[in-house]
């Protein structure tokens, strides 16, 4: 008996050893994922924004998903997909884009959809992560309603300007009669290289390209704008935000920190911002704003921005300095979040950014993720 007592006593072991190790256990692994789920993330799904009327928008829901995969968690992965379709999408993903704004509407006294127009980066980052969600975790399902998103933004959201394939921000108010509005930062090389492998007769490989010529005639001292027009003779300053890089920018610089091998694209971004190596060097800070056409920098950006230049500055070779910004964001941290009070969009930039210095997500030749949990759990 006491031989068996041992036995079972190391099937136990063994086991909580095997379970602490496993696939479903690496969420518990990320002590910043769990305190941005605790902080931000309802038992429901809905992601809010307590500093901004604690609305949602899609472009959360969306960032979520995708972390929530990195994280494999999939109990928050699929909450968040059931609140985002029930709640922007009417309960029917498949067939209508999610809207962009949900909240309080003070004038109806009641919670709901505020604008139902939708926003393309949240569209695209849906549809990518159920793509990569449908593989790795082997769940075709999720693939369906990938595909279903995709050829919704295809059929509303992509407009022709002579040559050009132009994604729009959504669907509804972006095409003017002086060119058609657009969101530098909507385009992640990664996202648009995989979207061509995925789809090739798509539009994706085109508008990957385009991009890396709009930041090529839209950024003279390495800055790229939070907003653009395009028209039939090239790019201009946006007519209502001019030529202001700010928020929305901050994500040219992110997305272009996370390295997809042999994309030649992400090549030609990375040379065009690299004069923000210099500005940060000698500032010591990623700042909160520029102007785009002057090159004049205003400001130390919050916490959120110093994580997110760091994984283009490491594709620099200036790891020591990208280490060094991040500590000037790592000092607002109170507990595990950053400031105070902790903003949704400073917790989710500093995510994406730690997450990859990590190494907890990294980009394979197709802009497939390649995910420490997965790696993990083959070995």
């Amino acid at each position: 008996m006491r031989v068996i007592g041992r036995h079972l006593l190391g099937l136990m072991l063994a086991t909580l050893l095997l379970g602490c190790h496993s696939p479903r256990a690496a969420a518990a692994d990320w002590p910043f994922w769990n305190a941005f789920k605790d902080g931000f993330i309802q038992d429901d799904g809905r992601v809010v924004d307590w500093t901004e009327g604690a609305r949602t928008v899609s472009e959360g829901q969306a960032y979520a998903l995708f972390l929530a995969l990195v994280a494999n968690d999939r109990t928050h992965f699929d909450r968040i997909l059931r609140w985002t379709e029930a709640n922007l999408a009417g309960g029917r993903l498949r067939q209508q884009l999610p809207a962009w704004l949900w909240g309080y509407d003070p004038e109806r006294d009641q919670w709901g959809i505020l604008d139902a127009n939708s926003a393309t980066d949240a569209d695209l980052f849906i549809a990518y992560a159920l793509l990569e969600a449908a593989r790795l975790w082997r769940h075709p399902d999720y693939a369906e309603t990938a595909n279903a998103l995709l050829q919704q933004v295809k059929a509303q959201a992509i407009r022709p300007l002579g040559e050009r394939a132009v994604l729009l921000p959504a669907p509804d108010g972006f095409a003017t009669e002086a060119g058609l509005r657009l969101n530098p930062s909507y385009l992640p090389p990664f996202q648009l290289h995989y979207l061509a492998q995925h789809d090739p007769e798509g539009p994706w490989s085109a508008i990957l390209d385009e991009s890396a010529q709009a930041l090529s005639e839209s950024t003279p001292h390495g800055l790229p704008p939070d907003w653009l027009l395009v028209t039939d003779a090239g790019y201009r300053p946006d007519p209502e935000t001019g030529t202001l890089g700010s928020y929305d920018a901050i994500r040219v610089f992110l997305w272009a920190g996370f390295e997809v091998p042999g994309l030649a694209v992400l090549d030609q971004y990375q040379q065009q911002l690299r004069p923000i190596l210099g500005s940060v060097r000698e500032l010591g800070w990623m700042p909160e704003r520029w102007d785009v056409a002057s090159g004049r920098l205003q400001g130390q950006g919050p916490p959120g921005f110093q994580f997110a230049i760091a994984p283009l500055l490491r594709t620099y070779g200036a790891g020591d300095l990208a280490q060094r910004i991040q500590l000037v964001g790592e000092r607002s941290r109170h507990g595990a979040l950053l400031g105070q009070p902790a903003r949704y969009y400073d917790q989710v930039l500093a995510l994406f950014a730690e997450g990859y210095r990590e190494r907890r997500y990294q980009f394979d030749s197709k802009g497939r993720l390649k995910l420490q949990w997965h790696r993990d759990s083959r070995s």
